[in-house]
């Protein structure tokens, strides 16, 4: 009798053993989180450092207007450097102005000199048209030699104006040079200030990014490599479900195929959710092994409940 009641305890737990375990084959699980279609990312920028820190961010679930400092980074020593520059920009620009006034002096006393040059010439060159009989030779010869010298210093004289125009056309494009270089650094100086308090181009909620390395929740104080993501703001207006599928169920799903969707925040209010795309090529995910996942994208509609882009849910599938 205690055998034939094993084997008949046996035979009951292998039918419901095998009940279930067809029922399980039949539904697929999903872990998979909200995401928002679009919306406005705020990285960590560029600095003169390997890594910036972040001095302030808006409360996490606020909401953002346009126009609203969202993120802050630590400017360091660009303030500074900005202040710095406009001191010797300002500087630059009263020494162009002594330049230029030097550089005119100077031609204005060279183009003299040669007028006097040439004044001279035209003298010379009168007395050494007096034919040599009406002269003794000695004033004859001394006429002619003025002449041959006020010809030398009258080219000497435009030799000198040309060398003065050069030398001063030399001088004010290296001062403009000095202060176009001057304005680059500022206004490249401004930009990355700028760049160090990120505003809202658009209104929703504030959410944080997760560090790209333990997972941990972007916080005031932290630094960031450039490019890190720091937070972002969603667009709410088309929200949609994130799964990743392994490659052993990927054959499971089909595009359009209907799933029981049940957020966390929400386990008494269950809704129905559509899949509208799966990846082609599958991608490994680091912090789950190495195996290979598909992404996936289910589409719902759940006008009536509170959501946040980063909320976690459960998907339910009946696999064919």
């Amino acid at each position: 009798m205690l055998i034939k009641q094993l084997i008949k305890t046996n035979l009951v737990l292998s039918l419901i053993l095998g009940t279930y375990s067809s029922f399980a084959q039949s539904r697929l699980l999903l872990s998979g989180e909200l995401k928002a279609s679009e919306q406005q990312l705020f990285y960590a920028p560029k600095s003169d450092n390997w890594r910036v820190q972040v001095q302030w961010m808006m409360k996490e679930g606020d909401i953002a207007q346009p126009g609203d400092v969202v993120v802050v980074f630590d400017s360091g020593s660009i303030a500074s450097e900005i202040e710095q520059d406009e001191v010797s920009l300002e500087a630059a620009k009263e020494e162009l102005v002594r330049v230029t006034t030097s550089n005119e002096e100077k031609q204005i006393e060279a183009e003299f000199n040669f007028k006097r040059t040439e004044l001279l010439v035209q003298r010379a060159r009168i007395d050494a048209a007096i034919p040599q009989a009406n002269l003794s030779t000695y004033d004859y010869q001394k006429n002619q030699l003025e002449f041959e010298k006020a010809l030398i210093n009258r080219q000497k004289s435009a030799q000198e104006l040309l060398q003065v125009k050069t030398e001063n056309k030399v001088a004010h494009n290296k001062q403009l040079l000095t202060i176009e270089q001057l304005e680059t650094n500022l206004q490249y100086n401004k930009t990355q200030l700028a760049s160090m308090s990120i505003k809202a181009q658009r209104s929703g909620p504030v959410l944080y990014a997760n560090h790209p390395w333990n997972g941990e929740k972007a916080f005031v104080g932290m630094t960031a490599q450039p490019g890190w993501k720091i937070a972002e703001i969603p667009t709410m207006s088309e929200l949609y479900i994130e799964a990743w599928v392994h490659e052993v169920d990927y054959q499971k799903l089909k595009l359009g195929q209907p799933a029981k969707l049940l957020f966390d925040a929400y386990l008494q209010q269950p809704l129905q959710a559509t899949l509208t795309e799966i990846s082609t090529q599958p991608e490994e995910r680091l912090q789950w092994g190495k195996d290979a996942y598909f992404r996936a994208r289910f589409n719902f509609s759940a006008p009536k409940l509170t959501l946040l882009p980063g909320m976690s849910a459960k998907l339910t599938i009946r696999s064919e």
